[in-house]
């Protein structure tokens, strides 16, 4: 018989890994998310939370990759699908994906779809690659030990973004 998945038990555990990595020297761990087929990396200093994905309310004239608006805890969050956003089609919501929530530092309550997330890595046994950045928001490539690319997330690029801002669906598109 399959083992049954325990949500609240799952949230607990990342909530006091993120909590325990923070609270050390993290300059080298990055959280570990998948969009599309590819693989990021996320400062947990930039990171609020990461949450099961909550019902989205569906927001008219809005692009395709904005899903709408969520009510987190008292606060709506404006809802992006990562892929969709970068081109690389629409992430089919089932239990892996996850909201990514930017810290409250950056002023803007945003959450981005992804597909799911991979754990704590540490950067530091990574290898910087010379992979060519394709989005502003990528400070930097990584190769792990098995030679997988990663990409390094810069949140305040991506979330001061004029085309991320730009939500409204363009007439003809």
């Amino acid at each position: 018989m399959a083992k049954k998945f325990n949500l609240r038990e799952f949230q607990t555990q990342l909530s006091q890994q993120l909590q325990a990595a923070a609270s050390r020297d993290n300059s080298g761990s990055r959280l570990g998310f998948r969009v599309g087929d590819v693989n990021w990396l996320v400062s947990l200093s930039d990171t609020e939370e990461v949450i099961p994905v909550p019902p989205i309310v569906k927001v008219p004239g809005a692009c395709r990759w904005f899903r709408g608006v969520a009510n987190i805890r008292g606060n709506l969050f404006a809802v992006s699908d990562f892929a969709d956003f970068m081109g690389q089609g629409v992430t089919s919501e089932h239990a892996d994906c996850r909201l990514l929530i930017p810290h409250h530092d950056f002023g803007v309550n945003a959450a981005l779809l992804v597909r799911n997330t991979l754990g704590l890595k540490n950067i530091n046994r990574y290898q910087p690659s010379s992979a060519r950045v394709a989005h502003p928001w990528v400070a930097r490539h990584y190769a792990d030990e098995a030679g997988v690319d990663w990409c390094d997330m810069d949140f305040g690029q991506l979330l001061g973004n004029t085309e991320f801002l730009k939500v409204e669906a363009q007439i003809g598109n």
